[in-house]
């Protein structure tokens, strides 16, 4: 056995690369007041508003 059946090991893996660091997208936590507590839709607008689905009025 000489130096050609020992192998050196492998470098150890390196990250992957992602990217630059960001903040997550998705949906802000704060329209949860215009999901209506009856059916579940989403207002267009602000409270006080009334459902389009079924008139429950959202008041925030």
């Amino acid at each position: 056995m000489g130096d050609q059946d020992e192998k050196e090991p492998a470098p150890p893996a390196e990250p992957a690369a992602t990217g630059p660091a960001g903040p997550e997208g998705g949906e802000p936590v704060c329209w949860l007041e215009r999901v209506c507590p009856e059916c579940g839709r989403l207002a267009d607008t602000a409270p006080p508003v009334r459902c389009t689905r079924c008139g429950t009025l959202l008041t925030g």
